[in-house]
């Protein structure tokens, strides 16, 4: 049994993750690792049975199986699962088991539920208690499953705690960091440059990085208006239709997100904007999406003719730049495989465009007519109770 220990110890850098045969670059033939890995592996499944008590050793079963796997030993996936599972009886308390469980899953074809239990286990045990060797798988699986922002905060972790990175864990932050692409005042993006997001069925869901916001807009709205350039972007909705007194009409929701000057004020923010037509009072918004907002709502007298005045309400609020922007609309997902096809199948995920810098102002606005009012501030509350900002 110490002698498998042993060997398991010497073959971990080859073990640790797959590595696909025309990629291996070791100094030791790959199936040669596996061989004795397997071996190993049966010496202490003997042992587990010897000692079915013995909690340490179930555990260190399960790692070399999780080992084993990684170099393809048949049936070693199945043992490593059964192995964590007898010991999270016999030792319910231990990180390790959850641990290794959830590293199990990453390197398989189940990141997405890999991922997650790295994240319930940084928000259970506290990430000062948590040890580098955790950092560097866990870094490993939030990179396979699309979640950069992760990376970087462990690697923050480890930084404050003044734990020595290793080179594999610098390898990540590195990847992490080609992922995530600096916004660019001179550019003009495009929509597709900056939303990305994924029908639910009734929904759509459109997460804007640059914009630092997430919202959700139903499947039936229209969307335009966008631009993104300088120091600020802008999106607009069209809900409806809605039967008004004459034909129908569509209400119009704007997302402004701007760039705070250096010392401005949201209540200077708020001024900027023109309110030469129509008159305009504060409000009490029903819907706040930060700390504070500031509301108010205007009256153009018979701007939409037949369907009445026109009524607009406006809503102000600021954010300022997290830690690690993006981090809160990161979800795990999985890698995509193709149905039918064999062997392995090479991925890049799709960069991802980084939050305007600094203190953001932001305004939303709804502009109705009067006729149609009570739908349209459904869809305006709608949205507000829908939308994320950082």
């Amino acid at each position: 049994m110490l002698s498998a220990l042993d060997d398991a110890r010497q073959l971990e850098p080859y073990s640790l993750y797959w590595t696909a045969e025309q990629l291996w670059q070791f100094d030791i033939p790959r199936q040669k690792v596996a061989d004795r890995l397997s071996v190993d592996l049966g010496i202490l499944k003997e042992s587990v049975n010897a000692h079915p008590e013995n909690a340490e050793l179930t555990i260190l079963a399960a790692l070399v199986a999780n080992h084993s796997h990684n170099l393809e030993v048949n049936g070693a996936y199945d043992t490593a699962m059964k192995m964590l599972e007898t010991a999270g009886k016999l030792a319910p308390g231990d990180l390790r088991v959850n641990w290794f469980r959830a590293t199990l899953h990453c390197q398989s074809t189940e990141i997405e539920e890999g991922a997650r239990g790295f994240l319930v286990l940084e928000s259970g045990a506290g990430a000062d208690r948590l040890p580098a060797g955790f950092w560097d798988d866990y870094m490993e699986c939030a990179l396979l499953s699309n979640m950069p922002a992760h990376v970087l905060r462990a690697a923050s972790y480890l930084e404050k705690s003044h734990v020595s990175q290793s080179d594999r864990g610098k390898a990540y932050v590195g990847f992490a960091r080609e992922r995530l692409v600096p916004f660019d005042p001179q550019k003009e993006y495009e929509p597709s440059a900056v939303f990305l997001g994924y029908d639910d069925g009734n929904d759509e869901v459109l997460t804007g990085a640059s914009f630092g916001a997430k919202m959700r807009v139903h499947a039936t709205w229209e969307k335009s208006g966008f631009k993104l350039k300088g120091n600020r972007g802008t999106t607009l909705f069209l809900s409806g239709p809605y039967a008004a007194k004459k034909g129908t009409l569509k209400p119009s929701i704007l997302l402004l997100a701007q760039q705070a000057k250096p010392g401005q004020t949201l209540e200077e923010f708020s001024a900027s904007f023109d309110r030469s037509h129509g008159t305009f009072a504060q409000d009490v918004p029903n819907l706040c999406p930060a700390q504070r907002c500031m509301a108010e709502r205007g009256v153009e007298p018979g701007l939409y003719r037949e369907n009445g005045d026109g009524h607009t309400w406006i809503i102000v609020f600021e954010r300022e730049q997290p830690e690690f922007p993006g981090l809160i609309f990161e979800s795990p997902s999985a890698l995509p495989h193709k149905e039918g096809k064999k062997g392995p199948e090479s991925f890049r995920f799709a960069p991802i465009q980084q939050r305007m810098p600094g203190k953001l102002f932001y305004l939303v606005m709804l502009d109705t007519a009067v006729s149609i009012e009570e739908p349209a501030l459904k869809d305006f509350d709608f949205f507000l109770k829908n939308l994320t900002v950082e």
